[in-house]
């Protein structure tokens, strides 16, 4: 009885494997006619899953083989329908095509057969290594080489549908196959701008699926292939600031600067910022010096360079800078901005320094010293609170100031305002 149950069982096992085999024989016969539908594609693609799943036939590169020339049927059916101008599935055509590729990517390895002779030894070559062959892989690398431009079609179809992590799959597919080994780089016709560009475009979509590492990964890949465009920085340094790594920010800045200073004050900037959170503050003036030395006329260059000089507890030398700011750029909001609140700041300290003193020598101090500043500054806020009228920090430095003087009516109308 138990003989009989060993014998059933291994009957069973390799009927099992058996069936399995069929199946993907019966699925690569149902695709082998001329003028096969989309429809038996699809249900091709369903039948032949249980085989990529079976352990007697899921280590052999025929089933991943014909389960790839599948999926690629299926874009091929839906591409031919788009460029007919009918509806097609945009996801299942933008889809297949990255299924097709990944089970070609499984058939490959398992495509290559060491050959042996009737001993049972390997055969080897002059160079004695172990002689291979394969069955499947010329007919994979040509199917991938002649694809190659669907798989940026499929990508712009998947972002267009919001499905930004399958797109800048596909996309990433495009960018890579040229260099992957698969085949030589002069088979695809692609120039590398274009793979640099689409390179790009897989940044994006990356960071639109918040993959923020593939994202900036990819933005480096898309400038290191020469896609040499601001945005590719700037979208890179965004990706950092969503990850808090501003270690990453300055570095892009850095890259950055040398191309685009001169037309964006922003990556020297963050890089004296850098500086200054570091208390670098003799490196930070030289850069802004320098950076002053080629645009004498930029607001925003005064603007960091009256930041370091307050760091640096020179409040005099701060509030020269941010007028000249202004005076540069009468609407240069943070400049305004600056330039009113440092001297309402030695307003408030004088206050502070003279307050022990009598109701007269104060009522002195305040209308000979204190009161001229907050009138000093009114211009100043009031620009910035034209330019932004929902910012707090102004109203409540305005408020402040209209209180100070005793302009009721302004403050009325500014207490209406908020």
């Amino acid at each position: 009885m138990k003989r009989k149950s060993i014998l059933l069982l291994c009957a069973l096992t390799t009927f099992g494997a058996f069936a399995q085999k069929n199946l993907v024989d019966d699925v690569e016969h149902s695709i082998g006619g001329f003028d096969v539908k989309l429809d038996t594609y699809k249900d091709a693609a369903a039948k032949i899953l249980p085989a990529l799943e079976n352990a007697e036939s899921k280590d052999d590169a025929k089933t991943w083989f014909v389960a790839g020339r599948v999926n690629f049927g299926i874009y091929d059916q839906c591409f031919t329908s788009m460029q007919l101008g009918q509806d097609i599935d945009k996801a299942l055509m933008g889809k297949s095509i990255i299924t097709a590729y990944d089970y070609f990517k499984t058939a490959l390895p398992l495509d290559t057969v060491k050959q042996t002779n009737k001993d049972g030894s390997y055969k080897m070559d002059k160079k004695g290594n172990i002689k291979v062959k394969t069955k499947y892989s010329k007919d994979i690398v040509n199917t991938l080489v002649g694809h190659h431009n669907d798989f940026q079609i499929a990508g712009s179809l998947l972002y267009e549908l919001q499905d930004y992590k399958a797109a800048a799959q596909a996309w990433g597919i495009y960018v890579d196959l040229p260099t992957s080994g698969i085949a030589d780089r002069d088979k695809f016709a692609a120039p590398d701008t274009t793979i640099a560009q689409i390179a790009f475009y897989r940044g994006v979509a990356a960071w639109q699926g918040q993959e923020l590492q593939a994202a900036v990964d990819a933005f480096a890949q898309a400038r290191k292939l020469g896609y040499d465009k601001k945005d590719a920085y700037d979208y890179a340094m965004n990706c950092y600031a969503d990850m808090g790594n501003n270690d990453g920010i300055v570095a892009i800045a850095k890259e950055a600067l040398p191309l685009f200073g001169d037309e964006d004050v922003q990556y020297i900037n963050i890089i004296i910022n850098d500086q200054v959170n570091k208390g670098n503050f003799d490196e930070a003036n030289r850069l802004v010096e320098e950076a002053l030395a080629k645009q004498a006329d930029n607001a925003q260059l005064y603007n960091v360079k009256g930041v370091i000089l307050e760091q640096q507890k020179d409040d005099e030398g701060a509030l020269a800078a941010f007028k000249k700011a202004v005076e540069l750029d009468p609407k240069y909001l943070q400049g305004q901005f600056n330039a009113g609140r440092v001297i309402i700041k030695e307003a408030v300290r004088l206050q502070s320094e003279n307050e022990s003193l009598s109701a007269n020598q104060y009522q002195k101090v305040r209308e000979t010293q204190i009161l001229p500043l907050y009138k000093e500054a009114v211009p100043y806020l009031e620009a910035a609170y034209a330019l932004d009228n929902t910012d707090t920090q102004i109203k409540n430095l305005l408020r402040n100031i209209y209180y100070q003087l005793g302009e009721d009516t302004k403050l009325d109308l500014l207490e209406k305002d908020l």
